[in-house]
């Protein structure tokens, strides 16, 4: 992969789609140009960063979004069968859980695959394609997977994740040479990436992840920055996050030596790390007044609930509608509902309840800008003109 092509830029993805954007900022009611969708809340890792810790993980068993359920069969086979009518340009099969350990997850893949033109992507801890023989159907499916690891060394990765002998770091890293060894034999375009989320407890090991994969062939290596998600923090500031001493004194000069060793494999979420180092007035680079890009990028859960996005899996009152209830398509068309459950988010909570870094957060930057210039000729065009010149530089476009 070119090193100038970027995976991990929302802004310029935002812009290619520009005329989407235009549209819904119009008053058009527009279809997501990224789904998410939690096929499972179960999973098999116990990851303590996870941003969905508070639906899965053990120690919040008890509490109103703790939610360990698959979804059906019958509702995520309609749901595929819905999309396959809508503009929706892409899906990202994501958790909630673990995505692959939902029985039916292959053959949801397989009819959006033979039935739509939607682009597909999975966030996976790469643990189980085995057991639902999935490695041939993810290849030729698949615009990119990406495999979380989070740590360099066996003992760390086990002993982090809590694993056990049939998806520990063993398992894991066999999965992904196999993924890479079918991708060749089948010639297949699919971008495998793995993932390092950095926190306080794995942070030593970002070397150990970089020299570990420098002779695998990977397709991309991704750095990002833990972000503490509001439901498990605990302190009284619920939206604090590690301090930006630690980044700036402890992570940053790992990163560039990482970047070094992995060459044109490196990438990082450079823009969440800058978001965390440079926080003036404690905002995390939220000065935007309401949240677009939740509605160009929303999430189904495993519960069947169409939440306003990835960040409020579980919050019902952050629901649009249930899948048991009603198809997608019907959900989505009712902007009324859509329109209440924001301006509870941006008016009257004024996003006091959302966690900061939020998945729409960098998009949102740009989506604010495009709307306060709406009727700014030149700065439209402006933007038009980017949006031109970018097609070359990103590479994934339909997932923001």
């Amino acid at each position: 992969m070119s090193k100038t092509q970027e995976i991990f830029n929302p802004q310029k993805k935002v812009l290619h789609h520009l005329g989407t954007v235009l549209e819904y900022l119009e008053g058009k009611n527009t279809d997501p140009i990224n789904l998410e969708i939690d096929p499972s809340n179960a999973c098999n890792h116990s990851c303590p960063f996870c941003i969905s810790g508070h639906i899965h993980l053990s120690k919040f068993k008890g509490t109103e979004f703790f939610n360990r359920q698959m979804m059906h069969k019958d509702v995520l086979m309609s749901l595929v069968k819905d999309l396959s009518k809508t503009q929706v340009k892409s899906v990202s099969w994501t958790g909630g859980g673990e995505p692959t350990m939902n029985p039916h997850l292959k053959s949801a893949i397989k009819y959006l695959k033979e039935n739509s033109n939607i682009d597909m992507g999975m966030f996976s801890n790469g643990s189980m394609f085995e057991r639902f023989d999935l490695f041939e159907t993810l290849v030729d499916s698949l615009s990119w997977i990406r495999i979380s690891m989070d740590a360099g060394k066996a003992k760390s990765y086990d002993d982090l994740r809590v694993t056990s002998k049939g998806n520990n770091f063993e398992v894991v890293l066999n999965n992904i040479k196999k993924l890479i060894k079918i991708k060749k034999e089948r010639n297949s375009k699919i971008t495998i990436g793995v993932g390092f989320v950095v926190s306080q407890d794995n942070f030593k090991e970002v070397l150990d992840f970089a020299n570990l994969f420098k002779d695998i062939d990977v397709d991309y290596c991704q750095y990002k920055p833990e972000i503490i998600q509001i439901e498990r923090n605990a302190s009284h500031d619920k939206k604090q996050q590690i301090s930006p001493e630690f980044w700036a004194n402890k992570v940053l000069d790992l990163l560039d030596q990482a970047s070094k060793i992995l060459g044109n494999k490196f990438q990082c979420n450079s823009y969440k790390v800058q978001d965390l180092i440079i926080d003036k007035k404690k905002t995390y680079g939220r000065e935007y007044k309401q949240c677009i890009g939740s509605q160009l990028q929303p999430c189904i859960g495993a519960d069947g609930e169409v939440y306003v996005c990835t960040n409020h899996r579980g919050h019902k009152d952050r629901s649009y509608g249930s899948l048991y209830k009603k198809s997608f398509s019907e959900i989505w068309a009712d902007v009324n509902k859509r329109g209440c459950v924001m301006k509870q988010i941006e008016n009257k909570e004024k996003f006091s309840m959302c966690s900061q870094l939020c998945k729409p957060h960098e998009s949102n930057k740009m989506l604010w800008k495009i709307k306060q210039n709406l009727h700014n000729k030149k700065i439209i065009e402006d933007l038009k003109s980017q949006s031109e010149n970018n097609k070359e530089t990103i590479t994934h476009k339909n997932f923001i």
